[in-house]
């Protein structure tokens, strides 16, 4: 029983007088770098852009803009005046709802009705790239009061639902149409 006060109160010392240094030290580290996330490059000339998994070359009117968000690839498309058109590039892991779901989504987006998903698979117009199946659909209807059309493509890579969209007044859209499939068709994996 002594050994064991003696080894308490000693423990009670050690622990009040500590060490008796007063000194803070700190230390610099350095911060990790953010890793890099897919970016399109900014380039109008027609040159080809990577995302890090595709690589597409878009016509030299078009205005590319940053990819940001959930965009991996985002442009600009000029008309008339002040119109323009939005096209984007999004890909989701998954089939995100499936083929009907996501036609409806767009149908929702110019104010027109879901179909049924026999009427969105009639709706459908499928092509072969050099490296995708892809399905294109065309619909028109109103946004915001304007008459509105959007041409889209959905494919698969990589375990993703890509969707490549073109919105906006409906003429500007009808007169890049053939573009827009053009580009669809540049689109590729990336080259290591």
């Amino acid at each position: 029983m002594p050994t064991r006060m003696v080894a308490l109160a000693l423990l009670t010392l050690l622990s009040i007088t500590g060490c008796n240094r007063d000194e803070v030290r700190s230390y610099r580290v350095p911060k990790e770098a953010a890793p890099e996330l897919p970016t399109a490059a900014g380039s109008t000339s027609g040159a080809p852009t990577s995302t890090g998994a595709l690589t597409w070359q878009a016509p030299g009117h078009w205005e590319e803009l940053p990819a940001s968000g959930m965009r991996r690839g985002s442009f600009t498309l000029r008309g008339d005046g002040e119109q323009t058109a939005d096209l984007s590039i999004i890909a989701f892991p998954g089939d995100v709802g499936g083929m009907t779901a996501n036609v409806n989504r767009w149908r929702g987006q110019v104010g027109l009705a879901s179909l049924s998903a026999d009427k969105v698979d009639a709706s459908i117009q499928h092509t072969d790239t050099a490296f995708f199946h892809m399905d294109f659909v065309s619909m028109s209807g109103e946004a915001a009061g304007t008459p509105t059309r959007i041409d889209g493509a959905i494919f698969n890579h990589g375990g993703e639902s890509w969707f490549v969209k073109l919105m906006g007044p409906t003429a500007l859209v009808a007169a890049e149409a053939e573009n827009f499939r053009a580009f669809v068709g540049t689109i590729e994996p990336a080259q290591p």
